[in-house]
């Protein structure tokens, strides 16, 4: 992990949605309140249980947030997110602690910003605050549909739809380079890494998507689709 404090908030080209509504005083209030740091791809970023003291945007790379399993008990993957997402606004009002990890996936730069300028920020900007809420409002959506799938879909159903968010929301293109692990494939769809592997075998052998080198595409976003809504 290294920290680098030479980025300005107001030089930024890669400000989050949120934060380019901020005038250049707010700007450079949350850049005296922030840290840029790298995290080496599988460092822990957040630990569950530990004090949310900020939020987290991410400047580069991809991340993981997922709730610690138990002793003989897998994680639960919550989500991914890319860089330009921001993690850590449920512990704005809520409880003061996390109640999840977050670890890097890729090797990956985010700035860590006071959780009480974000407060303030909240209070004084209302086209910021307007923006907060929307991203808390698609996080608690995601979380529902989430909950449903692994409690509804067969296990073909749940990764086709893990895939399909993958390569939309996430990467954002069809072909991929695939950092995440089956375990991680796994974790993320509620199922063995066993079963994981070879529900992905039959997709490949299907000609639906193709896996090689670690790059994964999707071949034939249709037949996911179909297999999303009826699996």
């Amino acid at each position: 992990m290294d920290t680098d404090q030479i980025s300005n908030c107001t030089l930024c080209g890669n400000k989050s949605e949120c934060f380019k509504h901020l005038s250049k005083k707010e700007l450079n209030i949350t850049d005296k309140g922030k840290v840029e740091i790298h995290f080496k791809r599988k460092e822990i970023i957040a630990k569950q249980g530990a004090f949310a003291s900020h939020v987290m945007y991410i400047k580069k790379g991809l991340v993981k947030q997922y709730i610690e399993g138990s002793t003989g008990h897998d994680d639960v993957i919550i989500n991914f997110f890319p860089a330009g997402q921001i993690i850590g606004l449920s512990s704005l009002y809520g409880k003061s602690t996390f109640d999840y990890s977050v670890s890097a996936v890729d090797e990956s730069v985010l700035c860590l910003i006071n959780i009480n300028i974000i407060r303030d920020l909240i209070k004084e900007n209302g086209v910021f605050s307007t923006m907060i809420i929307q991203k808390m409002s698609e996080t608690t959506n995601y979380a529902y549909h989430q909950l449903y799938d692994l409690t509804n879909r067969q296990l073909n159903g749940r990764l086709a739809r893990a895939l399909l968010y993958l390569a939309k929301d996430v990467f954002k293109k069809r072909k991929f380079n695939m950092s995440l692990s089956r375990k991680d494939l796994a974790d993320f769809t509620g199922m063995s890494t066993m079963s994981a592997i070879r529900v992905l075998k039959g997709f490949i052998g299907e000609g639906i998507i193709s896996d090689e080198n670690g790059t994964m595409e999707i071949l034939n976003i249709d037949a996911l689709e179909n297999i999303m809504r009826t699996g």
